[in-house]
């Protein structure tokens, strides 16, 4: 293991090889990480001198011109927040949990993150939450406590989850899900509605093929 300066690390922790903790990070009591974890990295956190087209898009709901910028240079915003974790939590080989900006990046109580899962800068995840493989949460999105994440899912950044809510499998979350919510599909509905709409779907070429049958109807003065 490698640790960056002024991290701190609990009681009873299991540290397999090749896991890299950063500058500044605090974890609880009885932590485990898989070979190759990476806890504390630089958030990608990017900025344009001048609003970047990825701004206008989501100012204009995509209305706005696409132009070639003077200036087209990225210039990187510093993790200053580094990343804090609780009691209880077990990550997989090669999770990724990015350091905050200002504030840190938080991981809960119990949470428990499979291989490869992402946790972008800012994001704040509650108690005792589980996510899944291939899973990830872009930046400053704020999720509640007993959230379960299905594998090959995405999170959109800026959001809130409430808790208890359940995620499936390669689901795309891109707006706000009230407590209790039970989510599947791309975008994101109720599981129920999401079982219809694919109901629909596989109906759809017997209905084509169907209409084609049809005559069409004679002309009427």
């Amino acid at each position: 293991m490698t640790g960056g300066p002024g991290a701190v690390m609990g009681p009873g922790a299991l540290i397999h090889p090749g896991v890299r903790i950063g500058a500044r990070v605090r974890i609880g009591a009885r932590f485990i990480a898989q070979p190759n974890a990476v806890v504390g990295s630089d958030g990608f956190s990017f900025v344009t001198e001048t609003p970047s087209n990825v701004e206008v898009s989501r100012a204009t709901m995509g209305k706005g011109p696409v132009t070639v910028p003077e200036d087209p240079s990225w210039h990187r915003i510093h993790s200053l927040g580094s990343v804090v974790i609780g009691d209880d939590v077990e990550i997989g080989a090669c999770v990724t949990i990015d350091a905050g900006t200002i504030r840190p990046t938080r991981i809960g109580d119990g949470c428990k993150l499979d291989n490869q899962v992402h946790v972008g800068h800012n994001v704040v995840l509650g108690a005792h939450c589980l996510m899944a493989g291939q899973s990830g949460v872009a930046g400053s999105t704020v999720i509640g406590d007993r959230v379960v994440v299905g594998g090959q899912s995405g999170l959109a950044d800026n959001i809130r989850v409430g808790n208890d809510v359940v995620i499936s499998g390669a689901t795309v979350v891109m707006s706000n899900v009230p407590a209790g919510r039970v989510l599947m599909g791309s975008p994101a509905v109720r599981m129920e509605q999401q079982v219809e709409m694919y109901k629909a779907l596989r109906r759809l070429p017997r209905w084509m093929s169907q209409q084609k049958a049809v005559p069409n109807p004679p002309e009427t003065d």
